[in-house]
């Protein structure tokens, strides 16, 4: 993670509080390597959010991988979301946690602009959809991604 030296720390709420410390708490639970073969991935389970949710239902709602894009300039945050996006569709990792920060008062651009880069044409065909996280995920700082199957999307 990339850290500016002129960064202004603010004060967060004591419920921004709470769900970054169960992030924190709860981060060792889940990882992905994107870059070995699909039999030494991490097998997890995916996620949902509610009953009309593409995502399937399990007791653990965890997702496949996860990218932290605190910190990184606009460019740069958007090329490793893209390689990171089609890495998971090439190794067949089908949700994908995308942690962008809510920004000051609610209002980050890397919160703004990821929804926009999620619906370019470079990447809109290998998404099925995305979604606000819920709140143990990062909530309003966060976004849910499910990705295409991929053997399925070549028959197409």
């Amino acid at each position: 993670m990339k850290q500016k030296a002129f960064e202004v720390m603010s004060p967060i709420s004591k419920s921004d509080k709470q769900i970054w410390e169960n992030y924190i708490a709860n981060f060792n639970n889940f990882s992905i390597n994107i870059n070995n073969s699909k039999k030494n991935l991490v097998k997890k389970k995916s996620f949902s959010t509610n009953k009309l949710s593409p995502f399937r239902k399990e007791k653990k709602n965890i997702p496949d991988g996860i990218i932290d894009l605190h910190g990184y300039r606009l460019q740069t945050a958007k090329i490793i979301l893209h390689n990171y996006i089609v890495n998971a569709y090439e190794n067949k990792i089908r949700n994908i946690l995308i942690i962008t920060g809510k920004g000051h008062n609610n209002t980050g651009v890397l919160k703004k602009e990821v929804p926009l880069w999620l619906n370019d044409k470079a990447l809109i065909n290998l998404l099925i959809n995305y979604e606000t996280a819920p709140n143990k995920f990062g909530g309003e700082g966060a976004l849910l991604v499910r990705i295409k199957n991929k053997n399925k999307s070549q028959l197409i």
